[in-house]
């Protein structure tokens, strides 16, 4: 029996009602959920920075402490709440879901601060004094970080009062933020200010030139899933997935998977899953290891973490922690630029932090040019004075991007002081020179 024409339409009428209902009802559920959201993001973001200004604050007030200061005990003092004010500065700024800026200059900053004022305490502790060159140097370092510091407490500033947005709206209309400026913009305009920071080598040839290119040696590897990152990131801090907290990633040229658990953290590159940097601190105790172990210990880390062919070139050792500074070496020539850095407890043997930006930023296969000069004949064009005491050959980063092969004499003069001085092996010309510092902490360079 056919129903009326007008109870189907009420009845049709009825259901879109209906189903207009749950749509509205719906699309509330949704708008309230993702402004929790982006409520939750906003403090989290919040927090990130703030932490970060935070540990800023602490630096800039103890580069200007340095300043004043003659005594190794109290560079030593300063020097470690550097490190670790510097280390906590970097978690803070990888907690930043904010990834749309720059942010190689800032990292630059915080990997040298800590480790250069602990090689200016060995220095002091040799019964050295710090020269004017290093006095100025401390001067930079300050005037940078307090720079630095102001930016980010503007723009710390400018996300409570909503005039520094951390989102850009993906519509061009007119809205109620017309005239805020964006976080990201602010970082950029922050990294460019640290354009011109001065390069300070501290802990090994030619560490710095890690941070100048892209990532070459994870181009074109597979891209992992999060949780196939997480499994990696749980057996290098030797703990369970579920106990990881997933932190933002990291974007830019090395693109990164970020875990942490309380203090400890590790980072895994998306291209390949190769360990880019961990921290795992652990109070040390009596020191069971001398450097040598320790240098053994680490070395093995890197293999078992795929990294092999690395030879130990300089190590420090501070507060019964030893970092070893390693290079890839291939064929009898190390490779300056492939640097990975490892610190290992001296009491447990425990890796407890490690950075391999160096090795994954620049390492790729290379085409080493015919050498054209002999040993012999590029020892000669070393200063008469010079004693040599050991020679090897060596592929070094220059200032204008590109790599030298150089014979790296490591000499000693007339006053003991030891160098190491590199002769191009096709000119024949001195492509550089840096001093050796030697402390009861190990051998730094500069």
């Amino acid at each position: 029996m056919k129903q009326p024409v007008r109870t189907i339409y009420i009845r049709v009428i009825s259901f879109l009602s209906f189903l207009s209902l749950i749509l509205a009802v719906s699309t509330i559920i949704f708008a309230v959920r993702a402004e929790k959201y982006k409520a939750s993001v906003l403090v989290s973001n919040e927090r990130a920075v703030s932490e970060f200004c935070e540990n800023l604050d602490a630096i800039t007030a103890d580069l200007q402490k340095s300043m004043f200061c003659s005594s190794g005990k109290m560079l030593s003092s300063l020097g470690t709440e550097l490190y670790k004010s510097a280390a906590a500065a970097k978690v803070g700024l990888g907690q930043l879901t904010e990834k749309e800026f720059e942010s190689g200059g800032i990292y630059k900053f915080l990997s040298q601060v800590g480790d250069y004022t602990l090689a200016l305490e060995k220095k002091v502790a040799d019964g050295k004094t710090l020269s004017e060159a290093d006095r100025r140097a401390l001067s930079s370092l300050f005037e940078y970080s307090k720079s630095l510091s102001d930016s980010m407490d503007s723009l710390l500033s400018g996300t409570y009062d909503s005039t520094v947005l951390f989102e850009k709206s993906a519509s061009n209309l007119p809205s109620e933020n017309d005239g805020a400026s964006y976080f990201s913009d602010g970082m950029n305009d922050t990294e460019q200010s640290l354009a011109d920071y001065p390069t300070l080598i501290y802990d090994g040839p030619f560490a710095d030139s890690v941070l100048n290119r892209e990532a070459l040696f994870v181009r074109g590897k597979r891209q992992l899933t999060q949780e196939e990152a997480k499994s990696k990131a749980a057996k290098l801090l030797s703990c369970r997935e579920s106990e990881l907290h997933t932190d933002s990633a990291e974007a830019g040229a090395l693109e990164l998977y970020c875990f942490s658990k309380g203090e400890k953290a590790v980072a895994v590159t998306k291209s390949g899953g190769y360990l880019c940097y961990m921290t795992n601190p652990d109070h040390s105790l009596e020191a069971a290891l001398d450097e040598a172990q320790a240098a053994a210990r680490a070395k093995e880390f890197l293999e078992k973490n795929g990294y092999p062919n690395m030879t130990e070139s300089y190590y420090s050792t501070y507060d019964g922690v030893c970092t070893v500074n390693f290079a890839y070496k291939n064929d009898g020539v190390i490779f300056y630029a492939d640097l990975i850095k490892v610190s290992v407890a001296l009491d447990s043997g425990r890796v407890v932090a490690a950075d391999a930006r160096g090795f994954l930023s620049n390492h790729c296969q290379r085409s080493l040019p015919q050498i054209k000069v002999t040993s012999e004949e590029a020892k000669k064009k070393l200063a008469p004075s010079l004693v040599v005491k050991n020679t090897a050959l060596a592929l070094i980063p220059c200032k204008d991007g590109k790599e030298r092969l150089c014979y790296e004499f490591h000499v000693a003069g007339k006053n003991q002081q030891e160098a190491l001085v590199y002769i191009d092996t096709q000119t024949a010309e001195e492509a550089d020179i840096l001093l050796l510092l030697y402390s009861d902490g190990g051998v730094l360079t500069r």
